[in-house]
């Protein structure tokens, strides 16, 4: 190293020399953030042991590729790389050493090929035999043509018989698959970032492995010890008694190559894909496969288990077919927003979905609407991958609530097989996962109907978002009318929650309490969602909200012409928070499709009621200026025809479309109730309602997507020319307003 002296230090009294480092200039260095190689860092998995840095080779010249089983494939493993070997020899011995290889590599290479056969024999027998161990020797060398091609063994003498020249060029590719599965093997279980399932397949290969090795040992202690019955050991004899190892090893290098770099369902996807395309008919191929299969599938098949049965999943290097996104999820500790969230809970990763999961699958295309509701998600359309999916999620749902759901955390020998034919099986693997998921369903649908009575929340929904409750409506109006008639920046928005609360509060019906005290928890989600209930003012008009989901499906650029509203084109009802689990049923899309009924519901009712009082404007015009009655008469007619028009929509609106779709899925709710309260698993009446959470979900959908359609909020243009319509109409009541203002003014005066 380098002398590092101080810029203002004198050496022995004279000044510094142009070799000496200043302490400043050193620091300079030193900070320019140039780390050798143990100070760097290494990223690897939390859940992953320390591991020495020669596990992890990086090429620098530093890596123990003796002891990481890779030396075999490097192409400079012949040659003394770092200064600590080279101090190992003296200069003259290296020299020598070096002299004297290459001159018996060459003195071996002349006497072979002047050889008698059965001395060439004798000695390629010996090298064959190290070359099967994955050894090189003079003759045979592992080697490639060119740089980029992987290497192979190969002969590297002088011509020999043709005879062991053919009986070489059939061994020699054993020598050659055995230094890749090897390879494959020792370095990958020291990453323990490849997963549980690829270390089982290199323990599984490490067996096999072991046996070939112990073979390997039989024919050489066979080749050199002393034969009594004169029987010697020959080329022909060996590769008569390695053919099935030949085959094996082969086997083994095709699995490995398809194998590589991949980890857990991937993995064993890849080896059903191999042994369906590669090996169909092959009887050694597929009981080659066939057994290694059976014990990689072992982790995926208690993952499949454990999240099946109770929605639990330990899977730190992301191997099963389902991924924990949320960490609350994770933990069980589900807030209300994660709650209202929950699709996002977990995903699935598809390159981990095994093929006897997808054989049994069939993938429905998923219609959605344009507010984001689904159209189809009833069990009848649902993939096995979707009801594996959700069915974890449902135990965890249940685990949320506090519930208790059944798992059995260890299993024994007998149930882990049972688990793997199942797994591989794709119908008893189907089978399996609806039988979990009908478990699951109905034990979460049972929660939903009866503890937690969604259908009260539902209930909520349609008496305050959908108006169906008039007192409210009309106590709300009364007290926030000449609030809600100005501008939106000049909106008090706090009278008017104000004025919002105490009219849910004069509305809503009280519940009697129930005794139990967990129950009255539960049962209290109404009340929750009318303690929660808000105003929010938009600053769009329903028009243009509705145009601006049109043009996100058609992909068109965003309008900007804005205007200012009035608190009732801007009003919006929602929720600071929708208990948990009431949320999976209302969740942001579904609880924003009824928002968007309720703007149009709300402002034609509040249309329908400044005509219905024009009407008492227009009985005072007919008393108080009886001299115009006649001119007044198209605007009497025109304000009939108004009311016509607006209350046709409203009952349109209210008793063609709203009523019977609410009565129909009210109907089909409450036979979900019974059926759940009655324990009737057994019921086949033909009477259809949902008996599977998706089944329910997909009823409460169905009934939005009717609602919205029915309603013109998805037809754009039907919806301009209705809104247009009720928005002439409001200018007609405010002008005739005027009118009525000055009339008064003059009689006054």
């Amino acid at each position: 190293e380098d002398d590092i002296t101080s810029s203002y230090q004198m050496n022995n009294g004279t000044a510094n020399t142009e070799d000496d480092i200043p302490i400043i200039e050193y620091m300079q260095r030193h900070n320019q953030c140039r780390p050798t190689r143990k100070e760097t860092f290494q990223i690897v998995s939390p859940d992953a042991p320390l591991c020495p840095d020669w596990v992890h080779p990086t090429g620098d010249g530093l890596d123990r590729i003796y002891l990481n089983g890779t030396y075999l494939l490097q192409r400079d493993r012949h040659q003394l790389r770092s200064e600590m070997e080279l101090n190992l020899f003296s200069e003259v011995r290296t020299r020598s050493l070096s002299y004297d290889d290459d001159h018996c590599q060459d003195e071996h290479n002349q006497q072979l090929g002047l050889q008698r056969i059965d001395t060439q024999e004798r000695i390629l027998l010996d090298e064959i035999i190290g070359a099967m161990m994955g050894l090189e020797g003079h003759y045979f060398q592992l080697q490639s043509e060119n740089e980029n091609d992987p290497p192979y063994f190969s002969f590297v003498g002088d011509e020999i018989d043709s005879s062991l020249a053919s009986l070489v060029s059939r061994i020699l590719p054993l020598c050659t698959n055995f230094v890749y599965v090897n390879r494959y093997v020792e370095s990958t279980l020291c990453y323990y970032e490849c997963g549980v399932i690829a270390r089982i397949l290199c323990e599984s290969i490490g067996y096999i492995l072991q046996e070939y090795l112990a073979f390997v040992s039989n024919l050489n202690y066979s080749l050199h010890e002393e034969h009594t019955d004169g029987i010697k050991v020959s080329m022909s004899m060996i590769h008569v008694q390695i053919k099935p190892s030949i085959r094996t090893m082969s086997v083994l290098a095709r699995i490995v190559n398809t194998v590589q770099g991949k980890k857990g369902g991937a993995l064993l996807v890849s080896l059903q894909n191999l042994m369906a395309k590669h090996y169909n008919g092959d009887e050694k191929g597929n009981e080659i496969i066939l057994q290694l299969l059976n014990k990689c599938a072992a982790p995926y098949a208690r993952m499949m288990r454990s999240w099946m049965n109770g929605g639990r999943l330990h899977d730190p290097c992301n191997e099963f077919m389902i991924e924990i996104t949320s960490r609350a999820f994770r933990d069980s500790h589900v807030t209300i927003k994660q709650g209202m969230e929950w699709i996002d809970w977990c995903k699935v990763q598809d390159e981990n979905v095994l093929k006897s999961i997808s054989i049994s699958s069939i993938d429905a295309p998923k219609k959605r609407s344009i507010f984001g509701v689904e159209r189809h998600r009833s069990t009848s359309s649902m993939s096995a991958v979707d009801k594996v999916h959700t069915t974890g999620k449902y135990w965890r749902t249940i685990h949320a609530c506090n519930e208790s759901a059944p798992f059995s955390a260890h299993s024994d020998g007998n149930e882990e097989c049972d688990d793997v034919k199942h797994l591989l099986n794709p119908l008893s693997l189907s089978r399996f996962i609806d039988h979990a998921y009908q478990k699951a369903s109905d034990s979460l649908l049972d929660l939903l109907l009866n503890k937690y009575d969604v259908l009260s929340s539902l209930i909520f929904m349609k008496k305050y978002f959908l108006l169906d409750q008039g007192d409210f409506f009309v106590d709300f109006l009364d007290a926030a009318e000449e609030e809600l008639v100005q501008e939106l920046p000049n909106v008090s928005q706090g009278r008017v929650q104000n004025w919002l609360a105490s009219s849910v509060a004069k509305t809503i019906e009280v519940a009697p309490p129930r005794t139990n005290s967990q129950e009255n928890n539960t049962a209290s989600h109404s009340s929750q969602l009318a303690s929660s209930l808000r105003f929010n003012f938009k600053k769009k008009s329903l028009n243009e909200q509705l145009e601006d989901f049109h043009r996100r499906g058609n992909g068109s650029k965003k309008r900007s012409n804005q205007r200012n509203l009035s608190g009732f084109e801007a009003l919006e009802l929602d929720f600071e928070s929708v208990p948990f689990p009431t949320s999976l049923v209302l969740n942001v899309q579904q609880i924003r499709s009824y928002q968007f009924v309720f703007r149009q519901i709300f402002f034609a009712k509040y249309v329908e009621r400044q005509l219905v009082h024009m009407w008492t404007d227009h009985q005072l015009l007919k008393q108080m200026m009886v001299t115009i009655r006649r001119e007044f008469g198209p605007t009497l007619s025109l304000r009939r025809r108004m009311i016509h028009f607006i209350q046709n929509f409203v009952y349109y609106m209210k008793f063609d479309v709203i009523e019977p779709n609410w009565r129909a899925m009210e109907s089909k709710l409450r036979a979900a109730q019974d059926y759940c309260s009655n324990n009737d698993a057994n019921n086949t009446s033909r009477e259809s309602f949902p008996r599977t959470v998706d089944d329910m979900l997909m009823e409460h959908n169905q009934f939005l997507i009717c609602i919205v359609t029915q309603c013109l909020l998805t037809n754009s243009d039907l919806i301009k020319t209705v809104t247009k319509l009720m928005t002439t109409c409001l200018l007609f009541t405010t002008e005739i307003k005027k009118i009525h203002r000055l009339d008064k003014t003059s009689r006054i005066s």
